[in-house]
């Protein structure tokens, strides 16, 4: 395909990305249209994720109100569904910094945008990774109190021995690097 010699960038030798020379107006409404006047596609898109969260707001107060045992624990098992969830979601968090550390490692001239979302997504990965050990306490309003190693009233330490603990230890540590 051949291009106008004109229209080539004397020093990259590529073709120019906006053509038409617009004003900075135009770009600013092109660039600002979707946000000021969304599509109906996007309030469909919107209305759909609101109605995920919505569910997803029910089923944290009924989990809140019916307790844990809605996560079919019981004596011999005492994490199950917990367990799984926040060991999915810090390798989800894993899978981020790897793959920042990786294009990192080998100098990539592009992974500043991959990289911003790579560590967005370990950041946002971790924050639900957080979630299930605050949820498996039961009450999440004093989840501060049985899962940060603060000494309280009755002069007793947490366990140390606990998962719940070590969860709690294993985010804040994430969430420092």
């Amino acid at each position: 395909m051949a291009v106008a010699i004109d229209k080539l960038d004397p020093v990259s030798g590529r073709k120019d990305l906006v053509e038409g020379n617009p004003s900075f107006h135009e770009v600013t409404e092109a660039v600002c249209s979707p946000i000021e006047n969304p599509s109906p596609r996007w309030w469909i898109a919107f209305m759909i994720s609101a109605s995920v969260l919505g569910i997803f707001g029910f089923a944290v107060v009924y989990l809140i109100y019916e307790g844990v045992g809605l996560w079919g624990l019981n004596n011999p098992v005492d994490w199950g569904y917990a367990i799984v969830n926040f060991v999915f979601w810090v390798g989800i968090g894993h899978a981020g910094t790897l793959i920042s550390a990786i294009l990192f490692l080998f100098r990539q001239k592009w992974r500043t945008s991959i990289n911003r979302a790579a560590e967005a997504m370990t950041i946002f990965a971790v924050i639900c990774a957080l979630q299930f050990p605050i949820f498996h306490t039961g009450r999440p309003w004093m989840a501060a109190y049985w899962l940060l190693p603060l000494p309280n009233q009755m002069d007793m330490w947490p366990n140390f021995r606990s998962p719940l603990l070590w969860d709690v230890f294993a985010v804040g540590t994430y969430f420092t690097v």
